[in-house]
C-alpha cells in the first residue's frame, strides 16, 4: 500500500513542478529521492504536450544531475533510454530523444557516447521532428559531438511534416553547417507552422522562421 502511495505522491508532485516548470525544485526532489527520475520518465505519457516536452527536459536535467554524483547510476538510466526509445510505439516516444538531447547537452563528459545513437530515430517517421530537435539542442552547447549527424537531417528539410523541417533547420543552423544554407534557402518562404518547445514552453514558428534564423547563424560562424 506505500508503494503505491509513494507512486501517487511522486506522480502529483511532478505534474505540480512541471505545471509551474519548477526545474529547481524538480532537481531537489531527484537529489532527495532518486524514484523522481522514473515519475518523469512515466510523466513523458501525459497527454498535454507542453507537460511531456517539460517532461523530456526535466527528465534531461535529472540524468545530468545525477551524474554529478553517480556515473554508473547514470550512464545505465540512459541506456534504459535508449532501449526505450527502440522499443515504445506509444505517443511517449517521441518525448524520449529530446530528454536524451537535454542530458547530452548538460552532461556531456558522461553522456557524449550517446550522441550519436540519435541517428537511428532521425530515419523514424514518428520520432524524427524530436530526434532532430535532440541534435539541435546538444549542438547548441556542444556541436563537435554531432557534427557528422549534419548530412542526415537534410532528407527531414524535405519532410512533408512541417515539425520535421523545422527541426531539422534550427539543427542544421546550431551546427553552422554550410552545406545546409542551399535548402535552408528554399525553406525561406515556407509559411507552414508547427509548434517548437524552448526554455519551458511551445511557440508557434513557421518553418521559414526556423530557416532564417539558421541562415543568420550559418552567417555568424
Amino acid at each position: 500500500m506505500h508503494g503505491q502511495e509513494d507512486f501517487r505522491r511522486r506522480k502529483e508532485r511532478v505534474t505540480e513542478l512541471l505545471l509551474r516548470a519548477d526545474w529547481e525544485g524538480l532537481l531537489r526532489e531527484v537529489e532527495a529521492e532518486p524514484a523522481y527520475v522514473g515519475a518523469l520518465f512515466r510523466a513523458l505519457h501525459l497527454p498535454d504536450p507542453l507537460l511531456a516536452w517539460r517532461a523530456a527536459e526535466g527528465l534531461g536535467r535529472a540524468l545530468a544531475n545525477v551524474a554529478e554524483r553517480d556515473r554508473e547510476c547514470a550512464l545505465d538510466r540512459m541506456r534504459r533510454l535508449f532501449w526505450a526509445l527502440n522499443d515504445e510505439s506509444g505517443n511517449a516516444g517521441r518525448y524520449l530523444a529530446p530528454a536524451v538531447g537535454e542530458a547530452v547537452a548538460r552532461a556531456p563528459e558522461v553522456f557524449r557516447d550517446f550522441a550519436l545513437m540519435l541517428l537511428n530515430p532521425l530515419d523514424e517517421p514518428f520520432l524524427a521532428a524530436s530526434a532532430a530537435w535532440a541534435v539541435g539542442r546538444i549542438a547548441e552547447e556542444h556541436r563537435e559531438l554531432v557534427e557528422e549527424v549534419a548530412p542526415h537531417l537534410l532528407p527531414l528539410a524535405r519532410s512533408e511534416e512541417p515539425e520535421a523541417r523545422g527541426c531539422a533547420a534550427w539543427a542544421l543552423g546550431n551546427l553552422r553547417w554550410e552545406e545546409a544554407r542551399p535548402e535552408l534557402e528554399k525553406l525561406r518562404e515556407d509559411a507552414s507552422s508547427f509548434f517548437f518547445y524552448r526554455k519551458g514552453n511551445l511557440h508557434r514558428k513557421t518553418v521559414g522562421e526556423m530557416a532564417a534564423e539558421a541562415l543568420k547563424k550559418l552567417a555568424e560562424r
